[in-house]
C-alpha cells in the first residue's frame, strides 16, 4: 500500500527503532526456546543402552547447536540477545533451583537444568561469540 498522506509515512528512524526492538524481542524468544529445547533434547527419557548418552540425544544437541550458529551468523542481533538470555537463565539457575530428571518436559525444569549441565552455558557462549564475530566483521568492511 502506498502512503498518500504524510502522516501515514513512517520515518526511517522510527522504522529502524521498530526493527531493533523487534529483533530484541525475537532474540529473547529464541533464547528461551533454545534453552528449553536443549534441556529437553539432553534429558528426554531415551534409554541409553550401551551408551552413556543416547546418540539421538547427541544428534538433537548437535542440531540445536548448528541452528544457533546459523541464527547468530545470519541475524547477529537476535543471536546476541538469545545468547545473553541463555547465559542469564544459567546464572539464575545457579541460585539453587532444583532439577528433576523425571520432569524433563517442564520449562521450569529446563531453567534449573542450566545449573547442572554445561550444555546451556556452551549454547549461550556460542550464540554470543558467533554474533559478536559477525557484528565485528560487518563493522570492518
Amino acid at each position: 500500500m502506498i502512503a498518500t498522506d504524510a502522516r501515514e509515512q513512517v520515518s526511517p528512524t522510527r522504522a529502524r527503532l521498530l526493527r531493533v526492538v523487534g529483533s530484541l524481542v525475537l532474540g529473547v524468544v529464541v533464547g528461551l526456546l533454545a534453552s528449553y529445547l536443549l534441556a529437553v533434547a539432553v534429558t528426554a527419557p531415551i534409554l541409553p543402552g550401551a551408551f552413556v548418552i543416547h546418540p539421538v540425544s547427541l544428534l538433537l544437541t548437535a542440531g540445536i547447536a548448528a541452528l544457533s550458529i546459523v541464527v547468530g551468523w545470519r541475524w547477529p542481533v537476535i543471536g546476541l540477545t538469545a545468547g545473553i538470555v541463555v547465559l542469564v537463565l544459567v546464572a539464575f539457575a545457579l541460585t539453587g533451583l532444583g532439577w528433576s530428571r523425571s520432569d524433563w518436559a517442564s520449562p521450569f525444569n529446563a531453567v534449573a537444568y542450566g545449573a547442572w549441565s554445561a550444555y546451556p552455558t556452551m549454547l549461550g557462549a556460542v550464540l554470543v561469540t558467533v554474533s559478536a564475530l559477525r557484528l565485528r566483521s560487518r563493522r570492518t568492511r
